[in-house]
């Protein structure tokens, strides 16, 4: 993948923090499977450090919600269409917009890159975390190795705006973007209220 002349950061270390309390760490490496599983509170996150990981993680701690198992990050995008929440087991809808869509992304959305050939063999999935008039900022895991410049989230793409639609543009092929239906209604995981978690997200 392309990287920057920045430092890398080692396997394990921070990269950047994302929404005030969401780290993401690195992996190190593109090719590197540390087949080691990570839990916050007893759920299962993912594996270390990949990029499906951050996202459940990321929406547990924001959103409260986590959502089910996968194969890879590229089936986000045809084979997830919710996300639960941790205390009592409500589903949210997760409303996929393919890129070049006449509905803007918004913040706190899911992005999705399909596979691409031997650089992304499993696609990437990426949180927004910020949308601007012609770019949009985005927190991630496993895409590159280097400490956030930004103290809030990864990279900034561009956004454009062409015979009607939005594209979000990168170096990769971008599938779009998945919003979270009632997100008006989810709020941080209060860290303070573990027992409130159902016992069924416990692995």
């Amino acid at each position: 993948m392309h990287r920057g002349r920045r430092e890398l950061v080692p396997y394990n270390h921070i990269q950047g923090f994302a929404s005030t309390n969401v780290p993401a760490y690195s992996n190190g490496d593109d090719n590197f499977f540390s087949n080691e599983r990570h839990y916050v509170h007893g759920i299962f996150t993912g594996f270390k450090w990949q990029c499906v990981e951050f996202a459940r993680r990321w929406l547990l701690m924001r959103k409260s919600c986590i959502f089910r198992n996968i194969r890879s990050a590229a089936d986000i995008w045809s084979d997830l269409i919710s996300i639960e929440r941790v205390t009592d087991g409500q589903h949210f809808p997760l409303k996929a917009f393919r890129n070049g869509s006449p509905h803007k992304p918004k913040s706190d959305s899911l992005l999705i890159y399909p596979r691409h050939s031997s650089e992304l063999p499993f696609g990437h999935v990426a949180i927004i975390c910020e949308v601007g008039s012609e770019f949009v900022c985005i927190a991630e895991q496993n895409y590159r190795f280097h400490h956030w410049s930004n103290k809030n989230y990864a990279r900034q793409l561009r956004l454009t705006f062409k015979n009607d639609l939005y594209y979000i543009e990168d170096y990769y092929e971008i599938s779009g973007w998945m919003e979270i239906g009632g997100s008006n209604h989810l709020e941080p995981f209060d860290e303070s209220k573990v027992n409130s978690i159902l016992e069924q997200y416990k692995q």
